[in-house]
């Protein structure tokens, strides 16, 4: 199990790199798009981190949902907020809602008893 650990240390690198990269005109294509009457954009910052909660409890078995769940809104909250001091990026209110948002789902993921099991290894 502990080679999964590697899976959520790339997770978080992948989320660093995407939180400080530069993207000229990728926000502006982003935001052209809708799904369902909602921006792409604000879709791809929830499914982005609603991995997160599942795949830290996966990683780290032993850790408690009670540190799991903030920690998650940490990071899901520290990505956006950094791009209000990087000069390039711009911080978005409502990717910031998107974010926790898929940090929520992924967490309320883990209250369906079958995912549970599953990631836990009762199943």
């Amino acid at each position: 199990m502990k080679n999964l650990r590697y899976l959520i240390v790339i997770y978080l690198v992948i989320i660093v790199v995407i939180t400080f990269m530069p993207t000229p005109g990728v926000n502006r294509a982003l935001n052209d798009i809708t799904v369902l009457s909602f921006r792409a954009d604000y879709l791809l910052h929830t499914l982005f981190f609603l991995p997160l909660v599942p795949l830290w409890k996966l990683c780290f078995k032993e850790h408690p949902l009670w540190l799991i769940i903030p920690g998650s809104f940490l990071v899901a909250v520290f990505s956006e907020a950094s791009h209000y001091v990087i000069p390039y990026r711009s911080y978005n209110i409502n990717d910031l809602v998107a974010n926790v948002l898929g940090v929520f789902i992924g967490a309320a993921l883990l209250f369906i008893p079958f995912i549970r099991n599953l990631l836990t290894g009762k199943l």
